[in-house]
Formats: structure tokens, sequence, C-alpha cells
């Protein structure tokens, strides 16, 4: 019996036309770089060969892109999988692989899934192939055909560690945290830079304002030497656009670089006077306006600095979070990083400005102790509050221990479309004063109520939200594994919410179910 299973990238026409293109741009490209070389030079003037050889160019990089992945395949077998790539090719025996998971990206124009093989020593080992996007029709139907092969032969030769599919997204566990401990350390070193760049700047604005005019008949680099110049025309940029000045005979310069209003500001004819210092125009005075370079202050580097060390918070705040969720599983959603961004942005209200002062104030003056002092511990308040709103395993909504003495609303939601809960319209359950329902409203009244048929279901695991669902529901809510009748059906809601919804619907959890509320009760109190 042959199990092999062989993935490639898919042959369709738009993949040999690319392909045919990519071929034919080498020549044209070629010739295209030689004729300007040989005849025209590398300093002539823009011409059409040039924009053809840029087209010709693009199509040889997709053709080079395409032929890259028509190269690529993945071979599944009773031994393992084996990955073939322009580069290199590797083995992963199934003994090795402890899971078949599935990784979402999320970009600007949607989402995009890739298989990625977790392996027992606690690495991972992503694959070319296959690939999916939401949408895309016989594409990502194929993707789904491939990753259940893989599965199937995973679970026939090795020994899955989960029985489900695993999905990998930004709000779990087992996200990456490379990238973060990257962008991290970047934003660190940006802000260091910046800061090493601030006795600079404050030196040099100080000897800006003390530079004096330089003696009759001499020219110095670290005085005033002025110029006398006639404005030849102006050029001002709407918007962010550079505006710029022209002078008559390029004397003493050709152009300048001003702001938009001097630009709108001076006229062609305009006799000016530039002021001149360590080598640059620095002023121009006229009797139209007046123009003085802008000279960066240090408090201005100063907070530069201050937003780049903030910035890098936030990755560092991720990876807190996801230390703190080692011990969930990989597809476990984690809370969100919004507290620790409050917290971040708060002490930013403060030390920003506080930044902007230390080039004029000293460190330790009274005004900046009665700035700074009440600041951090607004911020030790502020990043507590994150702690305690990021920590695994909220506590929910409190509810009333006893029966209800009345209707009451609970904010949950069934995760699958069933005959109480058709189209997924259901937000709440309504307990008290008749069965309990699913309704699509927080009350009063059980307008459009459908009855929950408690006889035919039973408990198996509480659990955190994993995977795709933290996409549904809030990323601290739990959900209920339950059985309907043998179809599986999912609740979900706030831990405490959903403890009281189980306990009004008679639900009792077997050892798989009291294991999993056993677990979610140990992380609501880390």
């Amino acid at each position: 019996m042959n199990d092999a299973v062989v993935i490639r990238f898919p042959r369709s026409p738009a993949v040999w036309v690319l392909l045919a293109l990519g071929a034919l741009a080498v020549p044209v490209a070629a010739g295209c770089v030689a004729y300007r070389i040989t005849r025209l030079g590398v300093d002539a003037p823009f011409w059409a060969g040039d924009a053809v050889g840029i087209a010709a160019l693009v199509f040889l990089l997709l053709g080079g892109w395409v032929l890259r992945m028509v190269t690529v395949s993945v071979r599944a077998d009773e031994e393992g999988l084996r990955v073939r790539t322009w580069l290199r090719r590797r083995g992963v025996p199934w003994s090795d692989v402890a899971d078949v998971q599935q990784l979402v990206r999320t970009h600007r124009y949607g989402q995009t899934y890739r298989v990625v093989l977790r392996r027992r020593d606690g690495g991972t080992v992503g694959l070319p192939l296959p690939q999916g996007a939401p949408g895309r029709g016989a594409y990502q139907q194929q993707y789904e055909a491939d990753l259940a092969s893989l599965r199937e032969l995973h679970r026939r030769y090795g020994a899955p560690e989960a029985d489900h599919l695993v999905v990998i997204t930004s709000r779990t566990a087992g996200r990456a945290w490379k990238g973060l401990f990257v962008l991290g350390v970047g934003l660190l070193a940006g802000s260091a830079l910046a800061a090493a760049f601030v006795p600079a700047v404050s030196a040099q604005l100080r000897e800006w304002r003390a530079a004096v005019s330089c003696p009759e008949g001499e020219v110095g680099r670290e005085c005033l030497s002025t110029r006398v110049a006639v404005v030849e025309r102006t050029d001002p940029a709407g918007g962010r656009g550079r505006s710029w000045l022209y002078f008559t005979d390029d004397r003493p310069v050709d152009r300048l670089s001003v702001d938009q209003d001097a630009a709108n500001a001076f006229r062609p004819g305009d006799r000016v006077t530039l002021t001149v210092w360590r080598g640059a125009v620095r002023q121009v005075s006229g009797g139209r306006h007046e123009w003085t370079e802008h000279f960066a202050t240090g408090g201005e580097i100063a907070v530069v600095s201050g937003l780049l060390a903030l910035g890098a918070g936030v990755p560092a705040a991720q990876l807190l979070i996801r230390r703190r969720a080692r011990r969930l599983p990989a597809d476990s959603v984690v809370p969100s990083v919004w507290p620790f961004v409050v917290a971040l942005a708060g002490t930013g209200v403060w030390l920003l400005p506080y930044a902007h002062t230390l080039t004029t104030d000293p460190f330790l003056s009274g005004a900046a102790l009665r700035w700074s002092v009440p600041g951090v511990v607004v911020s030790v308040a502020l990043l507590r509050w994150a702690w305690w709103a990021t920590r695994i395993g909220g506590a929910g909504t409190a509810v009333a221990a006893g029966p209800p003495a009345g209707p009451t609303f609970v904010t949950a939601r069934f995760l699958d479309a069933t005959e109480y809960n058709p189209h997924l319209f259901g937000t709440h359950v309504v307990l008290g004063d008749g069965p309990p329902a699913v309704v699509p409203h927080a009350g009063p009244g059980r307008f459009a109520a459908r009855e929950i048929p408690v006889s035919r279901l039973s408990l198996g695991e509480v659990r955190r939200a994993r995977g795709a669902e933290g996409d549904l529901v809030p990323r601290d809510w739990e959900v209920a594994e339950l059985s309907d009748a043998g179809a599986p059906v999912r609740l979900a809601a706030a831990p405490e919410d959903l403890r009281f919804v189980l306990r009004e619907l008679g639900l009792t959890s077997g050892p798989a179910g009291a294991r999993g509320a056993s677990a979610a009760g140990t992380r609501s109190g880390s």
C-alpha cells in the first residue's frame, strides 16, 4: 500500500506564463543594460529602453520566484517528511514530530495558512507547502486536503500529542518570540543612539545662539558671515514636501531648502542677506520676511529617545505575557497586551515632558522632583494594574452563588450553530423563571428565546479559548466542550459565568472535564 503524499506548487496556466515571461526577460534585461553601457554611457539621460529594462527586471524577479516555488516539494510517507528546495534537502522522521500544527498569519490583505511541525525537543520546522488562504476556493480546499493527509500519516506512523488541530495565531501562547525580541532590542538600540546625540545637539544650539559676527573683511567657520543675494524664483511645495529658494547666478548657492511660509513670502527679484555659519546658510533676511533654520534642541532628541524606549515596552510586555503563559498549550489564547499599552501611554504623559526639560533643568531640582515623583507613582500603579489585568485566567464576572431568584441574563455564547443557536445568533443565556434558553439580547424578557435541550447535553472538558476561538470571544473567557447527543458543541463565557451556567444546566464534568476545570481554577489564581 502506497501511503506517500507529495505536495507541490499548483501547475496552473498562469504559472507557465510567468515562467515564460521570466525566461524572456533575461535577454531583454541583459540587452538593455549592455546597450546603455556600451552605446549611451552610464551618465546618459533616461530613455525608453530603460523603462523596458526595468519592466524586464520585474518579470525576471517574478519568474525566479515562481521557478523557486515550482521546484519545492514536500513528500510524506511512513518514514517521515522530506522537504526539497533549491538550497537544501532535509528530512524529519515521524518519531521526532510531536504535532502537526497550523500557523495563521494575518496581514493587510487577509490571512494565510502554513503548516508547522513541532518537534519533541521543542523546536519547530516550517513547511514551505502546503499554503492556504480563506476564501480562495479550490486553493483553500487543496490546502485543507493536504493538511488532513499529513495529520493522518502522523497519526498512523507517529504519536501526536494533541487530538485536535492546533492553530497558532498572533493571539496564542505558541507564537514565535524571536521577532518580538528583535523588535524590542532594535527600539532600545534606537533609543540609546538618540540619547547619545543629545549632548552634541544641545551644544550646537548653544554655539549658534552664542555666535557673533565675523570681523570686517574676515570669514570664519565659527563666526557669522553675511552675503548679499538676489532671489531668482521660489518653489513652494504643498503638504510635507520641501520648498526651495533659487538665487540669481547660483550665488552664493544655487538653491536653499526653506519652509513653505518663507517660499511664499519671498518674491523673484528680492535682495536678501544670507547669514552663513559653519559653511552653511542658516538665515535669510529681506524686506518681506526673515527665515531662520530650525536647530533641533536636546529636549526634542530626548523626547524621541523616550518614545523609542516606550515603544520597546510593547514587545517586552508581549514577551512577558507569553512567559507567564509558558505552561499553557500552544494554541491557548493569551491576554491582550493593551493594558500594558495603556500603562506605557500613561507613563509617556509625564516622562516625555520630563525628558524634554532634562537638558535645561537639573535632574534632581525641586521642579523636576515635584513632576517626576508623582509620575513614577502613577506609572507603578498603572503597571500593577496591567499585571493584574493580564494574569492567566481572569476572575470573570461575579455571579451570585445561589439559584437565580428571577430571570438572569448571563453573557455567554455557543460557538457552534444548532437549532437553539441558529446562525450563531445567541449572545446571552437566560436562566430562571423558565427553562434555560439562548437569546440574542441582554433582556429583559424572553423575546426570540430558544430553549436549550439540557437533557441531551453532557460536559467534557473546560479549557481556555484556543486558536481561532480568540477571534470570536474575549481572551479571558473559557470554553466548555459539550456533547449534544454525540455532536460536539462549545459554550464560552467568562470563567465564573461559565461555572454558574454549567451549574444551572446541571452539567458535571467527567474525568477529562474535571482535570480541565481544576487546571482552569489553578490558572485563575496565578
